[in-house]
């Protein structure tokens, strides 16, 4: 009988979902959610929130219908290996495109702001570092996200307080109108993938109802958590530049720290420290999608060596980004592989439900 892998703690969870808020939320979001309203900005941010709440009690209630082992271990068992393996294929392209554009979306911040000259196939060799602590392990992941949370949280606000120091709060108006215009553009949906952090901790771990109910609070509080975070991600470069001129940068945030400059503030350039933060999420956060591809992947096919999975998966994750040709097409792929998250939001837990459901009735019919 297969051994159940240990699960993740409360705080486990919690610093790894705010890790997850603060990979990119930074330097990919704030020009989505900018770009998609002329009305406020939190309106938009709240929606997605409310979305990503509904589909993470989704998840909890699938993964309380677990007995102590994984999501998609027992998937298997309920619907057979071919069956599981075309539920979850489309999860699976999900993390796979997650990985490609978050590993070329901060090669691409990296050459904008700090190397210009370095080559995008060498920046993108970082994904060694993750790919070696997804081999590693969950309780490794777990334990780099403890001692990351305390560091980069702590970091990031400081920065954001600095930045707080020279803005125009009536340039973040209108802080109440919205007449809901960001429905109709393409960035607004864009942005769904800040708010998925809970659809890659349910795929590592083992699961019950307890740790299910674990799961779904520690989402909740690392939301709270973040959601100031994420605002002031958004809001400090419009109430420093304005909502015409934030609209056209590329990269908001990072132009806003750019921009603030006090002769008491210790360090020279704040862009790099910040970007240098950034890295701390993004190298956990790739981990974290490796392992849940790795261990999703060792899962549906047992027999397969998973040296050579996670080796095949760092390769073609490595290729692929390399592949995409520019800033564009990165922003084209999130957009794109909308249908995907979707479904990682809705479509995979009910599906999973449906088929935990189906087994639980043949189980009763049968005793």
């Amino acid at each position: 009988m297969k051994k159940n892998p240990p699960s993740l703690t409360g705080y486990d969870m919690f610093s790894i979902q705010v890790l997850f808020f603060g990979a990119s939320a930074g330097f990919i979001y704030p020009s989505m959610i900018v770009r998609s309203t002329t009305g406020a900005y939190w309106v938009p941010l709240v929606v997605w929130a409310a979305v990503a709440l509904l589909s993470c009690l989704l998840y909890s209630k699938l993964l309380g219908r677990l007995q102590e082992g994984k999501l998609i271990d027992r998937l298997c068992q309920s619907a057979g290996i071919p069956a599981a393996l075309i539920i979850c294929l489309p999860q699976l392209i999900f993390i796979f495109g997650a990985l490609v554009v978050m590993l070329r979306a901060y090669s691409e911040l990296i050459t904008m702001t700090m190397l210009p000259t370095t080559p995008i196939t060498f920046l993108n060799g970082m994904l060694l570092a993750p790919g070696a602590l997804a081999l590693a392990g969950m309780m490794p992941i777990a334990r780099a996200a403890r001692v990351l949370y305390l560091i980069s949280t702590l970091l990031s606000v400081c920065l954001m307080l600095i930045g707080f120091s020279d803005v125009k709060w009536t340039l973040g108006g209108p802080w109440l109108f919205t007449n809901g215009d960001f429905l109709m553009i393409r960035n607004f949906y864009s942005g769904s993938f800040i708010w998925m952090g809970f659809v890659f901790t349910a795929l590592i771990g083992s699961y019950n109802p307890r740790i299910s109910g674990r799961y779904r609070k520690s989402y909740i509080y690392a939301l709270l958590l973040s959601f100031p975070m994420i605002a002031g991600f958004i809001y400090l470069p419009v109430m420093t530049f304005g909502r015409e001129l934030t609209r056209h940068l590329t990269l908001p945030y990072i132009s806003k720290m750019d921009s603030v400059y006090h002769y008491w503030v210790v360090f020279e350039n704040l862009t790099a420290l910040f970007v240098s933060v950034t890295m701390l999420y993004v190298l956990l956060v790739m981990a974290l999608k490796l392992h849940a591809l790795g261990e999703s992947v060792k899962s549906l096919f047992p027999r397969a060596n998973p040296i050579w999975i996670y080796g095949i998966v760092v390769l073609l994750v490595y290729a692929s980004a390399s592949a995409l040709p520019s800033w564009r097409a990165v922003e084209g792929t999130i957009f794109y592989t909308l249908g995907l998250r979707l479904y990682a939001l809705f479509g995979f837990p009910l599906l999973g439900l449906a088929l935990l459901s189906v087994r639980e009735r043949k189980r009763k019919v049968a005793s």
